[in-house]
């Protein structure tokens, strides 16, 4: 498994997942529904903020200093939540 699936699967798995890239700090946070259903995706970096409902934007919006989580994710250390 890759980096960038590993990165993807502890998202998944988990509620946050906190990283550097950079010297910044970075984070993604899920919210649930009343189901226990993902149903948003508020992540950050640095003083950026932003939320969305698709799990893909997450690692396609480029919010990590112009560049995506998949165009970058060789460069971030995951940290603990």
């Amino acid at each position: 498994m890759n980096k960038l699936e590993e990165i993807k699967e502890k998202l998944r798995n988990e509620l946050c997942l906190a990283f550097i890239c950079n010297d910044k700090s970075g984070y993604i946070d899920c919210y649930y529904d009343k189901d226990q259903e993902k149903n948003m995706y508020y992540f950050r970096y640095g003083t950026d903020e932003y939320y969305t409902t698709n799990e893909d934007a997450v690692f396609t919006f480029p919010f990590v200093a112009g560049k995506s989580l998949s165009e970058i994710y060789e460069d971030i250390e995951v940290q603990p939540c």
